[in-house]
């Protein structure tokens, strides 16, 4: 039986209209009292349009510009139809440096450098997703590391979701991942892909270069197959982790040695790209102990939240 705080806090949701408001008030706000110098530089790859990106409210109210990279050539049209105020598309694959080869697919998210584990697949149940891979093209790749300034300056933080080609261009940009403070990523629990990195592989290479494992913005679950699977409650069958999307940071144990701006610039993303109001007031509190913003920045912060988020 709900609780007197439970309906309270159901009568307090915002509407759809109204949260949209509220959160870019509440960024708009943020961004004003830290006084950035400048807007966030997001670098997304594998920008294929399929969702809508995280940070696109951000983007829209002119707090962050973005650095999309996709090689497909009809995810890429999409890109350039529209694009926001703040956008600078690519059309360049990102990995290690020189030719590789690239399987398309009519499901244009399951495009990859690698083939698909027809194993793998099988397993989880999506046998056609091997059998309809196309047969690979020869395809240029360019690692960060590689990529002129003038098209790619040194993110703040990177989005990447290019189907197991991952580890790659972490471990060839590492000096322009020098400085970010966050990377949200896709990683896979289960291999799609032939001798694909799974996720242990990514944290690894991620944590070597001084970041840390934040959240999962969400991990995606299926059936295993089996001979009764169509005969049984699909809730109870969805046990196998496949993927999902993790978000690093830069390790925050190790805060005392960033710069002012890099504390600034990850409560922006915090709260403005990968929903982590914890880590925002966080931020907040590390740059008050500094002396950068005000005693009462955070409590001033809080006030701009909807009424369900507070006590």
């Amino acid at each position: 039986m709900p609780t007197d705080n439970d309906m309270t806090m159901v009568e307090d949701q915002e509407t759809p209209g109204a949260a949209v408001a509220g959160f870019q008030n509440r960024l708009r706000f943020l961004i004003e009292m830290l006084e950035v110098d400048r807007p966030l530089r997001i670098a997304d790859v594998g920008a294929n349009p399929i969702n809508v990106p995280d940070y696109t409210e951000l983007q829209k109210m002119g707090g962050c510009e973005v650095w999309g990279f996709e090689p497909e050539p009809t995810a890429f049209a999409e890109l350039m139809k529209d694009p926001l105020p703040g956008s600078h598309f690519v059309q360049r694959a990102v990995g290690k440096t020189g030719k590789g080869l690239f399987y398309g697919h009519p499901r244009s998210g399951l495009g990859s450098i690698l083939p698909i584990d027809k194993a793998g697949v099988t397993y989880l149940g999506r046998p056609g997703w091997h059998g309809k891979q196309r047969d690979p093209i020869e395809i240029d790749l360019i690692s960060l590391d590689k990529i002129p300034a003038k098209e790619l300056p040194k993110p703040d933080v990177l989005k990447i979701d290019i189907q197991g080609g991952e580890l790659d261009v972490f471990q060839t940009g590492r000096k322009k991942l020098s400085d970010a403070v966050a990377v949200v990523t896709e990683v896979r629990f289960s291999p799609i892909y032939e001798d694909e990195p799974l996720w242990g592989d990514l944290d690894a290479e991620l944590r070597g270069q001084g970041f840390a494992l934040h959240k999962l913005m969400f991990a995606k679950s299926v059936p295993a197959a089996s001979s009764v699977q169509q005969q049984m409650f699909k809730p109870r069958l969805k046990n196998q982790l496949m993927d999902g999307d993790a978000v690093y940071i830069r390790d925050p144990l190790k805060m005392d040695d960033w710069s002012d701006a890099q504390i600034k610039r990850l409560a922006v993303a915090a709260a403005g790209v990968f929903d982590s109001l914890d880590l925002t007031f966080h931020c907040l509190d590390a740059l008050i102990a500094r002396e950068v913003l005000p005693e009462t920045a955070s409590q001033d912060f809080l006030k701009q939240l909807p009424r369900w988020m507070q006590r």
